[in-house]
């Protein structure tokens, strides 16, 4: 509810950075306690712990991120997709430029996103 659709266009703007700052908005706002659900408490293993059901639970650290990418990444498409024509011709086409990568899964985009995103959670545990 606190992620408006005036912050996901700002976010929109700025493609090649929006998953990460989307998680970090959702997950991690200090006015929304309830949505801290996710956490990695051990740098040095493949695990992540998540709030399911009312106890945390370890999840697989490479399915979980590419889940979280995923969902942000959906929720801004279908965002991008209702305010694409209010958008100027420069943010469009970056935006068709990362959709193109990202629905082709470039190894290299999709790397780079789950890096970023592991570092968002890292920060802010």
């Amino acid at each position: 509810s606190h992620i408006t659709d005036s912050l996901k266009t700002e976010f929109i703007k700025m493609p090649y950075g929006m998953i990460p700052k989307m998680i970090e908005h959702v997950h991690f706002n200090n006015s929304k306690p309830e949505n801290k659900n996710i956490m990695i408490s051990n740098t040095r293993d493949n695990k992540i712990k998540v709030f399911d059901n009312d106890k945390w639970i370890y999840k697989d650290k490479n399915d979980t991120i590419n889940d979280l990418v995923d969902a942000k990444y959906f929720m801004l498409d279908n965002h991008y997709e209702i305010v694409r024509k209010d958008l100027p011709y420069k943010c469009q086409t970056k935006y068709i430029k990362f959709r193109e990568f990202f629905d082709a899964e470039d190894k290299e985009l999709v790397e780079q996103l789950k890096k970023e995103c592991e570092l968002v959670l890292l920060n802010n545990r």
